[in-house]
């Protein structure tokens, strides 16, 4: 979760972070395993790591990986663990050679987004991954991104676009997901309701993570995402709330 949101101790995960989690994992996974195949130890940097959540799901799959967290909100830069460093900065990483690179809708929180992803792919090894989710469409900018300082949300060809300017990575899989909550944020825009009035945003989610609310929802966008995904490999495209995008180095 990003550190922004959080208010209060947070509790209860939300449906979209928990889904998101578990769906993202799931396709970072295929890719990630083709080099465990021959390499058992593997070292990733998550700009914008925030508390952490994905990161420890990941490691609790590949028990012998590493991650390198950065996040200028961290307040105490002490390493989780053994296997998660924690920095403020890019520059403050010592090593050199990363397999894997993540940015979890935290790209568009950088002034130079074109930069920031250069000096990330200059500590990629040639053939590794970089992983992206980004918030998608401008025209859903709203108090909410205000609110959690977004400075601009993305599309396929606006992020293309990026891609563009960064020839040493080569896209090789591109989609939205979460269509639902497009639909939602749509109709909050088109009617000006207001969004996250309270600034609670998604970490005061106030149903048990394992009860039933929380589980419906969770199942209702791991379907959303499935059907997402599928349907992108026969390019046909759904809006969705976020869009995930893995690059390789060539």
């Amino acid at each position: 979760m990003d550190l922004n949101e959080i208010t209060t101790e947070v509790l209860n995960r939300h449906p979209w972070e928990i889904s998101r989690t578990k769906c993202i994992l799931n396709v970072f996974a295929e890719y990630i395993d083709k080099l465990h195949k021959w390499k058992k130890h593997h070292m990733y940097i998550n700009a914008g790591a925030g508390d952490l959540y994905f990161d420890k799901a990941l490691l609790g799959k590949y028990n012998e990986d590493e991650v390198h967290a950065i996040d200028i909100a961290y307040k105490d830069k002490a390493s989780e663990s053994e296997r998660v460093y924690k920095y403020h900065y890019f520059e403050e990483i010592r090593k050199d050679s990363f397999d894997y690179m993540m940015m979890m809708d935290s790209l568009e929180y950088m002034e130079d987004d074109v930069e920031y992803i250069k000096k990330l792919v200059w500590k990629l090894e040639k053939n590794g991954y970089f992983f992206f989710t980004l918030p998608v469409f401008q025209f859903l900018f709203s108090d909410y991104d205000v609110n959690v300082r977004n400075l601009r949300r993305y599309d396929r060809k606006s992020f293309t676009d990026v891609l563009k300017k960064i020839p040493e990575l080569e896209k090789v899989e591109e989609f939205y997901f979460y269509t639902s909550l497009f639909l939602v944020r749509f109709m909050q825009k088109m009617f000006h309701l207001p969004i996250d009035p309270e600034h609670k945003v998604t970490a005061n989610w106030q149903y048990a993570e394992n009860g039933f609310v929380t589980k419906l929802f969770t199942g209702c966008l791991n379907l959303d995402f499935f059907v997402n995904r599928f349907l992108s490999k026969f390019k046909i495209n759904l809006p969705g709330l976020s869009l995930c995008v893995i690059c390789r180095k060539v």
